[in-house]
């Protein structure tokens, strides 16, 4: 006698594989393993008529002669049929699409393939071998195929499932009939365990995926707790869902996953259990379901995959304004900043939300002195900060609105905007050449061997402590801008600036209470540490800068290690590595400075950075000329159009006098001096000034005499630029160098200095 048999529970794609294979095994009878499902065992008695199912009271075992095992390939998977496996008498054939167990039945022959439910895999057999299949029949396959494939939305879909189905139609399935066979009404006892699952769960965020977890009993069996699973992950919009169900003597555990995020079958495995990658389940004797639940929910922590959260994009901290104040304050700090919406908070609680749209309104209607708490929008929508991005996209489309705060408990820690989770979700529409650091997820890269290799020893121990004391004040500390460039240049740098996530002034007077020596900036929220052995660290608070009006001096406000790197001058400048231990050497890179380097490419971050600043144009040319780097078309077009707008000629002589110190400081100063005069810059900073060749010789020359002499002239280094600056004016008319030397507001002594070196160099000339 030839047996066909399936897993214990058999589901539809269960009984219409054992029917395929019937057509396959002529005379072989069909026998269930254990208990059907109750869907199952109803539908057979609708069509006693036409299939008849065996239990294995009925089978006689000594007299079977082949079995064939379909929609299961583990020993443990099959009751009590396992004990017919390794008979030499009697030849096992395998069909099933599970992935593999620790238990495979090692069968003569065996057909494993990746599709969504094995009816798949047996309708297709049959079309090769030509068998023929009635209206009946296709009707049930088809629904074997559905059930499995949860409609055909199941991830493990394949578009063989598709091609079977509509093969299946073509055959005469009646698909109208298919849910109804699957889903009949709901007896009492059946919706009462439904309604406990729902009453029971409890929703958790486990590495960003979204996990329901409940408990349930019955003093009786009841069927139908894989669709009630089911049921429970689509309500509460799971990732994950598991249910631990006890009825009688055993608890029944059943999972539903998205694939992608947890393999259910491999994770219940260890509880006895098996399924596929995103339906699973296992039976326990003498477990409680809630003492089962905890324990799943712990190993949850490390077998759930994990994935970006709202915390991860989030732009932290955030703005928020007081329900106190008054709509045109509001409306003064949006346009400052540029947001379109700001929280509203009292104290660490978010109360609601304000958009530019409300003040708008409210200032058409006369109402800029009433209190923003009139106006702002209550009960909005929050995301934990735990939660996926998949869950705060769900948020976003379901409430139709573009911005999420995220939250801990009731505390606002960020914000999220569509944008931010366009770029999260969708990174391949990120042009290829910017993947490797987006605007949204910084590239990050360990550097801690580069640092080793590149920085001195006592660098790398200053850096430690530097770490080691933000670490003991809850904050966090990064070098950033300069030095972190050449530190990937493979440059030597020197200069330590470091920013601190947190209070600079109070990292700052923490050690001035060690006896180091401090200097406090208060409005700036930047200090400066000197060292026993004279080593300088500038330290400032992660902060933003709003300029008033173009180049005013910067107002600062604390703020993110983003918004702190988005103020800098070019994407090369704007990267940070951590020192504090736990992260230690890693690279941040919003904005694709990592990328920027290797294409040796000077490009500013956003359209106003020179109107902002318009120094930035002086410190690019010298970064231009020091790296052999070029500015991007974009930078370049904005760069003219800052010097054709004149704002540098706007500078004070203060800050100009600074960039000129800095520039013929250079190691060879005199491409940025020539590259200067290309762009135009000198004609504006210094009306009327002709450079010939004179001036470029003597420039040449002051450059070669310092390389050679500098080090043993100490005391005249200082005032060097003095020389080079008036060579600089060397060729221009008297007038003109008299008002450069009042531009640059120097005092009686620099200009003697500069008009002695002028009058020897005319001389030369002559």
């Amino acid at each position: 006698m030839k047996v066909i048999t399936s897993h214990p529970g058999s589901d539809f794609d269960s009984l219409a594989s054992m029917v395929a294979a019937q057509k396959l095994y002529p005379g072989a009878v069909l026998c269930f393993s254990g208990a059907a499902s109750r869907t199952v065992r109803e539908f057979l008695k609708r069509n006693a008529a036409r299939w008849t199912v065996l239990s294995p009271r009925k089978v006689k075992f000594d007299e079977v002669t082949m079995l064939i095992v379909v929609d299961a390939r583990s020993r443990s998977r099959i009751g009590p049929f396992s004990s017919l496996l390794g008979r030499r008498a009697v030849p096992v054939h395998v069909y099933d699409h599970h992935p593999p167990a620790g238990d495979d039945i090692d069968g003569e022959q065996v057909v494993i393939e990746p599709v969504g439910a094995t009816t798949t895999l047996m309708t297709e057999i049959l079309a090769e071998r030509g068998l023929a299949v009635t209206p009946p029949e296709a009707t049930l396959f088809a629904t074997g195929i559905y059930e499995d494939t949860g409609g055909l939305t199941f991830t493990g879909t394949t578009t063989r499932d598709f091609a079977a189905v509509a093969r299946m139609k073509e055959l005469g399935a009646d698909l109208a009939s298919m849910p109804s066979n699957i889903e009949l009404t709901m007896a009492a006892p059946e919706r009462r365990i439904l309604g406990d699952l729902v009453a029971n769960a409890r929703v958790r965020f486990i590495n960003g995926a979204k996990v329901a977890l409940s408990t349930a009993s019955s003093p009786q069996y009841v069927d139908g707790l894989s669709l009630f699973v089911h049921r429970l992950r689509d309500y509460f919009d799971a990732d994950i869902a598991v249910a631990a169900v006890q009825m009688d003597t055993r608890t029944y555990l059943v999972g539903r996953s998205n694939e992608e995020i947890l393999d259910i079958s491999a994770f219940l495995s260890s509880f006895g259990g098996g399924g596929h990658a995103q339906a699973a389940s296992a039976t326990l004797r003498d477990r409680k379901p809630q003492s089962l639940i905890k324990e799943i929910e712990g190993r949850l922590q490390t077998a759930v995959r994990s994935s970006l959260t709202a915390g991860d994009i989030m732009t932290s901290p955030v703005m928020v304004v007081q329900p106190d104040v008054s709509v045109d304050d509001a409306y003064r700090i949006m346009l400052r900043y540029g947001h379109s919406a700001l929280p509203v908070t009292k104290g660490p609680s978010i109360l609601g939300l304000i958009t530019r749209k409300d003040l708008d309104k409210a200032h058409l209607h006369g109402f800029g002195k009433t209190l923003l708490r009139e106006f702002m929008s209550e009960g909005i929508i929050t995301v934990p900060k735990d939660a996926s991005i998949r869950e705060a996209h769900r948020l976003l489309v379901t409430h139709g609105i573009g911005r999420l705060p995220v939250v801990d408990g009731r505390k606002i820690v960020g914000i999220v905007t569509r944008t931010d989770l366009m770029k999260a979700l969708y990174p391949m529409t990120v042009p290829k050449e910017d993947r490797d650091s987006l605007a949204l997820l910084p590239w990050t890269e360990d550097v801690g061997e580069i640092m080793e290799e590149k920085l001195d020893g006592r660098t790398l121990r200053l850096l430690h402590a530097l770490g080691e004391r933000a670490e003991k004040l809850g904050m966090k500390a990064y070098i950033v801008g300069g030095i972190v460039r050449d530190l990937l240049l493979g440059r030597r740098n020197v200069d330590l600036d470091v920013v601190v996530e947190g209070d600079a002034i109070e990292y700052l007077r923490s050690w001035e209470k060690d006896g180091v020596k401090v200097s406090l900036h208060g409005k700036y929220k930047t200090g400066t540490i000197v060292f026993q052995d004279n080593r300088k660290v500038d330290v400032a608070t992660a902060r933003r800068e709003f300029y008033e009006f173009p180049v005013a001096q910067p107002q600062v406000y604390s703020d993110s290690l983003k918004h702190d790197l988005y103020r800098r001058d070019f994407t090369i400048n704007a990267m940070a590595v951590s020192v504090n231990a736990p992260s230690w050497g890693i690279l941040v890179d919003f904005f694709t400075g990592r990328a920027d380097l290797t294409r040796k490419t000077l490009r500013t971050l956003h359209n106003l950075s020179f109107v902002e600043d318009p120094t930035r144009v002086i410190r690019g040319v010298r970064l231009e000329q020091r790296l052999g780097f070029s500015f991007d078309d974009n930078t370049m077009r904005l760069l003219k159009s800052c010097i054709k707008a004149g704002l540098l000629a706007r500078l004070s002589g203060f800050r100009l006098q600074g960039e000129l110190v800095i520039t013929f400081d250079e190691h060879f100063p005199y491409p940025a001096v020539r590259r200067l005069e290309e762009i135009g810059v000198w004609d504006v900073l210094f009306p009327g000034i002709r450079l010939g060749d004179t001036c470029r010789l003597a420039i040449r020359r002051l450059g070669a005499f310092r390389t050679r002499m500098a080090g043993d002239l100490p005391d005249f280094k200082g005032d060097l630029w003095l020389a080079f600056l008036a060579a600089l004016l060397a060729e221009s008319p008297e007038n003109v160098s008299f008002a450069a030397l009042d531009r640059l507001n120097l005092t009686e002594a620099e200009r003697r200095t500069v008009l002695t070196a002028l009058s020897g160099l005319r001389a030369a000339e002559k």
